[in-house]
């Protein structure tokens, strides 16, 4: 029967969260030692605590290492994917950094486009798989809401799935279920994913040898210190990112309702007043200026405003009488 960890225990000196780290750590860290990569999913709902039970799966491969996680917590965990490659790279070429091995990349499909999510995902994965171990053996960490957020070429990568519930009410911990990830091969045109649950083996004392397959794991929370500078670096992280993408909201928000857009009203009367400076940006068809979609990179504008300051732009130079009116805007009193 396969074992997936072997670990000692006594009940006299050991207390379950001791028994409970052995195990994550002989689970995680054993591939590494067979010069393999390890790839983890990390799963579960909004609010049930999948961002600190990766802490926590960091915390136990370092600290059984002799490292503390608050000395290497921003080093190893990646908030957005613009991040991803210095850190990476510091992982492998900067010499403070030369005995970590962990990477983790933390949810990021709510701010990034799903599309996004998914090549940057099959990107790192890749970078882990075919690159990273021929220098140094490394751990990477996935946190994700849902397994339909990773590209299903990428979910064959997979070692381990782990989905994190946090019961109701008082001070319960949270649960980590653990299942190694394999492929059912046997129809050749039609491999499956699979998963089962983790065993393995406790030693107690008097070489006393119990086989266990535990249902999940209990993780208390990483030390308040650590979850209060993670929570500050995740958002500030995002920050920017964020308030962008509200930026657009509203003006979207406002060409939708028409009140208007500064930005747009600026634009719009920078490019009437300048008229050589229009090729840059489109070009005369039908007596009117097309603007291309390259418009949208150089002002950085959402495809709605594009087509809203075209519009706008043309009402402008008919007014002036650069361009001649549409049929549409000529009125009984014109």
């Amino acid at each position: 029967m396969v074992t997936d960890f072997i670990v000692k225990y006594d009940p006299e000196k050991d207390s379950i969260m001791d028994l409970t780290m052995r195990i994550m750590y002989s689970i995680f860290y054993r591939r590494l030692q067979y010069n393999k990569p390890v790839i983890i999913f990390v799963s579960g709902d909004s609010g049930e605590g999948k961002s600190y039970a990766a802490l926590k799966i960091q915390e136990v491969l370092l600290k059984l290492r002799g490292f503390n996680l608050s000395e290497y917590l921003d080093d190893i965990n990646v908030y957005t994917p613009l991040q991803y490659p210095e850190k990476l790279k510091a992982l492998l070429q900067d010499k403070r950094l030369k005995k970590i091995n962990i990477i983790c990349m933390h949810e990021a499909r709510e701010i990034i486009k799903a599309k996004m999510w998914h090549s940057f995902l099959t990107q790192s994965v890749a970078d882990i798989n075919a690159q990273v171990r021929s220098v140094k053996r490394m751990a990477l960490i996935i946190v994700s809401q849902f397994i339909r957020d990773i590209a299903t070429d990428i979910r064959y990568t997979l070692n381990y799935y782990c989905k994190v519930e946090r019961p109701m009410g008082g001070n319960h911990r949270a649960r980590l279920y653990i299942h190694k990830m394999w492929k059912d091969d046997r129809d050749l045109e039609k491999p499956k994913l699979r998963k089962r649950k983790i065993r393995g083996w406790i030693v107690f004392p008097g070489n006393k040898w119990r086989r266990y397959a535990p249902k999940y794991l209990e993780l208390t929370r990483p030390p308040r210190d650590i979850c209060k500078r993670f929570d500050r670096n995740d958002m500030l992280s995002k920050k920017d990112i964020i308030n962008a993408k509200i930026d657009k909201l509203i003006r979207e928000m406002q060409i939708e309702t028409e009140i208007g857009n500064p930005k747009i009203k600026a634009m719009v009367d920078h490019y009437a007043e300048n008229p050589e400076n229009l090729p840059r940006i489109g070009k005369r068809w039908r007596k009117q200026w097309r603007l291309n979609q390259d418009v949208e990179k150089l002002h950085d504008l959402t495809p709605s405003e594009r087509k809203y300051f075209q519009k706008e732009l043309n009402v402008k130079l008919s007014e002036m009488g650069v361009i001649e009116k549409k049929k549409e805007d000529i009125t009984d009193d014109s």
